[in-house]
């Protein structure tokens, strides 16, 4: 074999086989949800009627709500008098901390009614709203759908039939090295903007965009370990009992993308008390299947292990009024890969849960 084909299957085998740490920012198939397709142009007054599933940012006829109207002048005083729903920030007469303060913004419906009076400073025209606010934006399909003619001077950002182009679908991370192949999920025309195995200036460093078609055809990789736990618990600590102890079960699935993903990821369960008295968690197993306490566990690909967290009260921890009112808390849990780096999930907010916790303590009156 070549020296530099070996060279090169010893650079994918290293970029295999490192747990991945990137973020998703648009899922798989979707483009970006929230993006602009007719803006207020320069009166700042909404005057187009969105259609289809397009959303309806600011209603016709209105601009953005509480813009600021009129500030305060060189006297730092205020001299202006709010009209129509416009809102009076700093009464008449009253004194400004500076001359920059808001005197009066633009209310609710976000069209300047109040004209400047004394040496104070219109920032916003009469009957006008803030230029360039969001007026139609797209709907959960990522396209516009609100055909021409747009209404006044309202403005097209986006073209109909389009997504918004070159939005970010993948960011760095935590480790901020580049882990994510662009059009891994499926063909496309994402743009890989940092090379796989290239540091990152910053976190939020864009990895991949979504091209011309605006439509992610990416998806992060990276331990993708998703936490399942038991609703609201409740313990019952009987009269003339001294301590209860629950536990509950725990599943972690391993729901890792299968493009280069290890064949398991080994894990630890961690629980903590929360905001329950300290000593509440007792006892944490990573694999109740096995017998013993298991402090670490190993997950395959594509499938599920149980755990368990055992949890205990004592009424000496337990202060409520009466046995009628219920002492509440919450546990924390978290399904924490071991061979990653900090951030160790595509989407860490799957991986760690709070469990409300119910305690009755029947010796109180």
């Amino acid at each position: 074999m070549q020296p530099r084909i070996v060279l090169a299957l010893l650079v994918l085998f290293a970029i295999a086989s490192t747990a991945r740490a990137d973020r998703q920012s648009i899922a798989p198939g979707t483009g970006r949800q929230d993006s602009t397709v007719v803006e207020s142009g320069p009166n700042g007054v909404c005057e187009t009627q969105a259609r289809r599933d397009d959303v309806q940012q600011l209603p016709v006829g209105q601009g953005d709500p509480n813009e600021d109207v009129i500030r305060c002048g060189p006297d730092r005083l205020a001299s202006s008098v709010a009209a129509g729903d416009d809102v009076q920030l700093i009464a008449p007469a009253a004194d400004c901390d500076g001359p920059n303060d808001i005197v009066i913004d633009s209310g609710a419906d976000g069209v300047a009614a109040s004209v400047a009076a004394g040496d104070d400073v219109q920032l916003l025209a009469l009957g006008k709203g803030e230029p360039g606010s969001s007026c139609v934006s797209v709907g959960a399909d990522s396209f516009a759908d609100t055909p021409d003619p747009v209404g006044g001077d309202d403005v097209r950002e986006l073209a109909v039939d389009t997504a918004e182009p070159n939005t970010a679908v993948i960011r760095c991370g935590l480790n901020e090295v580049a882990e994510t192949f662009a059009n891994n999920f499926r063909d496309g025309d994402d743009v890989q903007l940092i090379p796989v195995g290239n540091g990152c200036q910053a976190p939020q460093s864009i990895v991949v965009d979504s091209g011309a078609n605006g439509i992610a055809e990416t998806r992060a990789q990276g331990a993708e370990l998703v936490l399942s736990v038991p609703p609201p618990l409740e313990v019952t600590i009987a009269k003339k009992k001294s301590v209860a102890t629950r536990r509950f079960r725990t599943v972690v699935q391993n729901l890792e993308f299968e493009s280069g993903a290890p064949a398991g990821r080994t894990y630890r369960l961690v629980a903590s008390d929360g905001s329950c008295p300290n000593g509440t968690v007792t006892e944490v197993d990573a694999d109740a299947r096995v017998a013993g306490v298991q402090q670490t566990a190993n997950v395959p690909l594509g499938k599920r292990v149980k755990g368990s967290v055992a949890i205990t009260f004592r009424p000496e921890t337990v202060t409520s009024v009466t046995s009628k009112v219920d002492f509440r808390c919450a546990i924390e849990v978290e399904a924490e890969a071991t061979d990653v780096v900090p951030d160790d999930a595509s989407n860490p907010a799957n991986n760690e849960a709070t469990i409300p916790v119910v305690v009755v303590d029947q010796n109180d009156l």
